[in-house]
């Protein structure tokens, strides 16, 4: 770099006054992983990140089918940096399928929470330019192709999907039907169901409720009785099957994350010792494939190994003894500044007099001399990004409140992908109305919030939580149900419970929470909302920026240990100082509307469409699959055949 080149020095200070380059948190969130990723010091800890590709290569040549790694470090080290590398490495070059494993929303429910983590894994882009489902829809239509007229071309993704979107909705049906029974009469197949789903993610507009299904969330059954599906197919078998599946064609990664945070099962056991289980499972299933875990090593000393039976423990580290991943040192703290600062700098197209201004490299190895965690440097450079004596009079010297920092950080979370989570939900609202037990928010005086919520004290699938309080002098009891379901059984049940004509749940009103885009069809109207409102609930819409609010604080509040470095006491200081801000505690829209007077309003609820014949399964083409004969080829002439 040549002096000539390098920018005034009064533009690179009035781009540093308007815009800290370290004012985004020190920490990797899901999004970081999926979307645009943090800056990599790819030499950081690369023994860590190259295990996990040399795993993958050794299984791709044949070594061996499976492994596990386990990487152990404090807070702050970098774990989901690591995870974060993998994926975008695999995404640029290829290599293996990608499942990050990090929201367990009810970890009583592990298995049924992992099939929503592998459907929502594979709806992300993967490294051909399509979801990652499409891939593997891909592979597996090539697979007909290939056994129906050995000349045919082989499909990249994008053109497959691109010549599927412009075909109309009977001829895109008709295409995924004899995918399906062509499948399933050249490979072995459990559920020919899933193989079904799994190519009906190739059209753009039924992709979602295909996912949705793979997810084992019950889908409206106008919407099961088109893509030719039951409602539901909730099952470990499910998965089992659609790893299999991968497993034909791609090498999988499976990336579990997100285990240091306070969550306790019902029946005692922390999330980390659930997910530790659930990683044996799958490696005594996998066909192909690697497990990857990262937690804190105390948890791993004193929950897995020391509480858990040493067969669960070893399932962990098949591959290697635990990975610790390393403190900075003089030379990667450079290195880590100088890589944020390059971005930053690139962006505005300037050239600063060198690659840490506005720092001095001496200051950096000094810090670097005491071992600090990334997240140390990145916060010390945050509240140190000062411009020389006499340049920096036009920033204000506010200290950042490191819980608002944390709360907008988990506020970017795009959680569109949740907002069916009935669980993922309650849960945020349960945590939002914690704050509120004492005060008094739409003429109810909060006394108390219980999820046990039966005569014995024991948690419903249904029905949330109740609150307890008082209002006009009266004991009200008021059961809440966020039930996002499309229809069926679920939906059915959740109504009857804030009905509660049999008085088991002992409610004086319930509170339905749904969007109300979400149709529902007549016979649900007439025979649970109507009755609903004529008891006196209440119909609270979901809105998005509502909840989202809620949902960012809950997340706080999980990782203020792990990730974030707060106490639940400023966690709490925040909710009240900023809360009308943010929409937090008694600010809170839905809050408020749940404890409102109840006004049940069922208009502009869109109306489910009307269903006629009832279709269950695909397994009624099941004798036409085993007769098949050389007419796949004649079928399916039309899709083979590139535009």
């Amino acid at each position: 770099m040549t002096s000539l080149l390098i920018s005034h020095v009064d533009e690179i200070n009035a781009a540093l006054l308007s815009h800290n380059p370290f004012s985004q948190p020190p920490t990797v969130l899901a999004q970081g992983v999926w979307g645009k990723g943090f800056p990599d010091v790819e030499t950081l800890n690369a023994h860590a990140s190259n295990a996990v590709f040399k795993a993958l290569e050794e299984i791709r040549v044949g070594l061996y089918p499976t492994t596990s790694i386990l990487i152990t470090a404090p807070p702050g080290t970098g774990k989901t940096h690591i995870i974060s590398r993998i994926r975008h490495r695999l995404q640029d070059q290829g290599g293996a399928l990608f499942i990050l494993a990090n929201k367990f929303d009810n970890i009583n429910q592990v298995k049924q929470g992992f099939q929503q983590i592998v459907a929502d894994s594979l709806s992300n882009i993967g490294s051909q330019e399509t979801k990652q489902w499409q891939e593997l829809a891909t592979s597996m239509a090539n697979d007909v192709f290939k056994n129906a007229k050995l000349d045919a071309q082989i499909w990249e993704p994008k053109n497959l999907v691109k010549k599927i979107e412009s075909s109309d909705e009977q001829q895109i049906s008709s295409w995924v039907n004899k995918l399906t029974k062509s499948f399933c009469k050249i490979k072995t197949v459990q559920d020919h169901d899933v193989v079904r789903a799994i190519f009906w993610t190739l059209a753009e507009d039924q992709a979602s409720y295909a996912s949705n299904w793979l997810a084992g969330k019950e889908i409206a059954q106008f919407k099961a009785n088109e893509l030719r599906l039951p409602s539901q197919n909730q099952s470990f078998d499910t998965v089992l099957q659609i790893l299999a599946l991968i497993s034909e064609y791609n090498e999988l990664l499976i990336c579990f994350d997100e285990l240091d945070v306070h969550e306790v099962s019902d029946a005692g056991f922390y999330k980390a010792q659930v997910v530790a289980g659930l990683v044996k499972e799958l490696l005594e299933n996998l066909k192909r494939g690697v497990i990857l875990s990262v937690m804190m090593p105390g948890l791993w000393k004193e929950k897995i190994r020391e509480e858990l039976p040493i067969g669960v423990s070893n399932k962990m580290t098949t591959y290697c003894p635990p990975l610790d991943l390393r403190y900075l040192d003089s030379d990667s703290t450079v290195e880590l500044v100088s890589v944020f600062l390059k971005d930053y700098y690139e962006a505005r197209e300037l050239i600063p007099p060198n690659p840490v201004y506005p720092f001095n490299e001496e200051q950096l190895r000094a810090i670097g001399h005491d071992r600090p965690t990334v997240q140390d440097v990145l916060k010390w450079c945050r509240e140190n990004c000062k411009l020389p004596t006499g340049t920096d009079s036009g920033r204000s010297e506010v200290e950042t409140d490191p819980v608002e920092l944390a709360f907008t950080s988990e506020l970017s979370e795009d959680i569109k992908n949740r907002l069916d989570n009935n669980y993922f939900l309650a849960d945020a609202l349960l945590f939002g109305f914690q704050p509120l037990i004492g005060e008094t928010v739409e003429g109810v005086t909060v006394k108390k919030v219980v999820t046990g919520v039966g005569k014995k004290g024991k948690k419903d699938d249904y029905l949330n939580f109740k609150i307890l309080g008082e209002e006009g002098g009266n004991t009200v009891s008021i059961g809440v149900a966020v039930l996002q379901y499309e229809g069926g059984k679920a939906l059915g049940a959740g109504f009857k419970r804030l009905l509660d004509e049999e008085g088991r749940f002992e409610l004086t009103r319930g509170c339905l929470v749904r969007s109300k885009d979400k149709p529902i069809n007549n016979h649900f109207k007439k025979t649970y909302l109507e009755p609903l409102k004529e008891k006196g609930g209440e119909f609270a819409e979901l809105l998005e920026k509502e909840v989202k609010s809620l949902v960012a604080i809950r997340a706080v509040h999980q990782k203020r240990e792990s990730n974030h470095g707060v106490t639940e006491e400023q966690i709490l200081k925040f909710i009240v100082d900023k809360g009308s801000q943010y929409w937090l505690g008694i600010h809170n829209p839905l809050l408020k509307e749940i404890l409102s007077n109840p006004s049940c309003e069922l208009d502009n609820i869109e109306d489910e469409p009307e269903t006629s014949e009832e279709i269950t399964s695909a397994h009624s083409d099941d004798a036409e699959v085993a007769g098949l004969e050389e007419s796949e080829a004649k079928d399916l002439e039309e899709l083979m055949v590139h535009a």
